[in-house]
């Protein structure tokens, strides 16, 4: 056997199966009070993979008692108990990791998670710390070096991440860049810098610029009218669109109506992507999501190829939102059939990623009669 210290990125990697963590700064305050009796310790026949000792294990039992050490084989905890009990599932490859005092804990579940989107965050190239006009056209015209006449330019909002706060007020210009400071940098492609996602920071306004290349082939003029009062395109004295879209509306309207297809994702953006996001939740302990507020198809896919491919990490349940419209008259009762015959996917025995529920909202009648829901709407 063999003693070892592990970086915490890989050993959170290794027990995202086994659904805990560890921190070093968790208090120890929740050791078993007088009043009630230890929890006998837990133990199978089976050698462990790893074992973590002198540490604090937080078992969240019957009595939330303490323990000193965990063997894992696989994904499955095989002893909980005293670092001497552990010596039974010791065997010659088993790594022994001593936490020197460090909490372990049960992994953190996140029910309304939105993983996914941490890792997309990484598919379009980010502005960098631009302050003026200027830096952002340098970094256009580098971003047009590296990409073929004709091919679309798609950025991350102006600002600094995550939340993008002060913009444009953090520029030197102190105003959105126009469709023809853009033209300037990359007179060749289409541009276009997407806003930020309003639950990102929930203050208003959305904000997204598009160059002249970009507006032609999204069909906008002079004579464009917006779909929506809490959208503005924005006009220059001529009554020509300056290039920047200005929404109060926590979902970027002019994006999913006018740039959809440039600024969507591929299927192997969602894919590449994933291990980017179990990653990032991992890092904070999570190791498992439930994705209740629904996933549309594409997602669904996502997880599918990413279970298959061996790089989700991250036990999942997923709420499936479909797209009510694509099928029809298909009676409920097919659908559901379908829900359930895709659903359950199990690594070693234990569930990694599984369809929880498919998600139905209500909206009221419209003057017409039309009611609906909002996933044939497709929100």
């Amino acid at each position: 056997m063999t003693e070892e210290r592990v970086p915490r990125r890989d050993f959170l990697k290794v027990t995202a199966g086994t659904a805990l963590t560890f921190g070093a700064g968790l208090p120890a305050t929740a050791q078993t009070s007088a009043s009630a009796p230890p929890s006998p310790p837990f133990s199978t026949a089976q050698p462990a993979e790893f074992i973590l000792k002198n540490a604090k294990v937080i078992t969240v039992d019957a009595n939330f008692s303490i323990a000193q050490a965990i063997a894992i084989a696989g994904e499955r905890i095989v002893a909980v108990g005293e670092d001497a009990a552990m010596a039974a599932h010791a065997a010659p490859a088993t790594r022994i990791i001593d936490l020197k005092g460090k909490s372990v804990i049960p992994g953190l579940i996140d029910g309304h998670a939105h993983m996914d989107r941490e890792g997309l965050k990484s598919v379009y190239p980010s502005l960098g710390p631009v302050r003026s006009i200027q830096d952002i056209q340098d970094r256009i015209a580098d971003l047009a070096h590296k990409t073929k006449p004709g091919e679309w330019i798609v950025t991350m909002p102006i600002g600094d991440p995550p939340y993008y706060f002060n913009v444009p007020e953090i520029l030197a210009e102190k105003r959105w860049p126009t469709r023809q400071d853009l033209d300037a940098a990359a007179p060749n492609n289409p541009v276009f810098i997407r806003s930020i996602w309003g639950f990102w920071r929930h203050t208003l306004p959305l904000v997204s610029c598009a160059n002249t290349e970009a507006l032609q082939r999204a069909g906008i003029t002079r004579d464009t009218v917006s779909p929506a009062d809490v959208l503005t395109i924005e006009k220059d004295a001529n009554g020509d669109p300056t290039g920047v879209f200005i929404e109060r509306e926590m979902q970027p309207i002019a994006e999913l109506i006018w740039f959809r297809q440039a600024a969507g994702f591929t299927r192997a953006d969602r894919v590449r992507a994933m291990p980017m996001s179990t990653a990032a939740y991992h890092a904070f302990g999570t190791t498992s999501v439930f994705e209740e507020h629904g996933v549309a198809n594409e997602l669904l896919r996502a997880y599918k190829d990413a279970y298959r491919d061996g790089s989700l990490t991250m036990r999942s349940a997923l709420v499936l939102s479909p797209n009510w419209n694509a099928v029809g008259g298909v009676p409920l009762s097919h659908r559901r059939h379908r829900k359930q015959s895709s659903g359950r996917c199990a690594r070693d025995g234990v569930a990694i990623h599984r369809l929880g529920g498919v998600q139905l909202r209500f909206l009221p009648a419209t003057p017409q009669g039309q009611g609906g829901s909002a996933a044939a709407r497709g929100q």
